[in-house]
């Protein structure tokens, strides 16, 4: 069974970006960042706790987290 949150986690320089993609409502973006790859889980569950009003204990979240190398194509412009 998955859980019901999904976060993507990629290094981008010193930091963490973090991306809720999944379990939030629709007319809701949940972003972040951390400083330490430990930090990742801790802070996505705190947006998820902001942005629902839920206690950040309870929330069973899926983290992704990935390599800047693993991106796919971006543009230059």
């Amino acid at each position: 069974m998955r859980a019901p949150f999904r976060a993507v986690a990629e290094r981008n320089g010193d930091w963490w970006e973090i991306e809720i993609t999944h379990g939030l409502p629709r007319n809701m973006l949940g972003v972040s960042q951390a400083r330490r790859r430990s930090d990742v889980e801790r802070v996505a569950r705190s947006v998820i706790a902001e942005l629902l009003d839920i206690a950040p204990d309870g929330i069973e979240i899926d983290v992704d987290v990935r390599q800047a190398s693993e991106r796919g194509p971006t543009a230059v412009a």
